[in-house]
């Protein structure tokens, strides 16, 4: 004989008290990390973080080197780079011609590095920064001439760096630059002290 199918029926449950359970869970995690000792939030400008070497912040444009391959603009993945058509007069040929230059749209940009890494020629480049601000979004696109120089780097005239780091029994961790500094320095030494104990040994 077939074995007999028997549907169970799943009581039904409140809406309401499943939000109330999850808005009482977001508030007890908020005070969980209110009474935390270790603070992870960054209070800016009275902190701001220390960036690393090779930090991939505003790209910059070196005309001269751009060959109008159009690379940067067919990788951007954000569709943040476009190529803008010049009429430009051509020396060996004694001629005006049409060359196509890259332009940057700031709304769009994800600072992914993608259209700095293919370029051939590396007529772009990044700047080690990017916390500048903008009054409207159109001076976010840049023109081929501002494309060219430099933003502007407001050094911070108040404020102490700070760095973050994972520690596994803690989680995220904010500490002075300086303090990561010493770290690193006390580190540096009893490694030195380990590889000519270890050289000494050795002889």
């Amino acid at each position: 004989m077939p074995a007999k199918v028997s549907l169970k029926k799943n009581p039904k449950r409140n809406p309401l008290g499943k939000v109330f359970a999850g808005n009482i869970g977001a508030l007890a995690v908020g005070l969980k990390y209110f009474f935390d000792p270790n603070r992870i939030t960054l209070l800016y400008p009275h902190e701001y973080i220390k960036l690393n070497k090779g930090y991939r912040g505003f790209i910059v444009l070196i005309k001269e080197k751009c060959i109008s391959c159009s690379s940067c603009a067919r990788i951007c993945p954000a569709a943040a780079m476009r190529m803008l058509s010049i009429k430009v007069y051509n020396e060996k040929l004694k001629k005006y011609m049409i060359k196509k230059y890259p332009v940057i749209n700031y709304n769009r940009c994800i600072f992914c590095g993608l259209c700095v890494d293919v370029c051939p020629t590396e007529a772009l480049y990044h700047v080690p920064y990017h916390d500048i601000v903008y009054e409207n979004m159109n001076d976010m696109i840049l023109s081929l001439e501002d494309f060219q120089k430099e933003p502007e780097n407001i050094e911070f005239k108040e404020g102490i760096p700070v760095k973050y780091y994972f520690d596994e029994s803690r989680g995220l961790v904010k500490t002075p630059y300086m303090e990561e500094l010493e770290k690193q320095g006390e580190k540096e030494e009893k490694n030195q002290k380990v590889e000519g104990e270890g050289e000494k040994g050795a002889g």
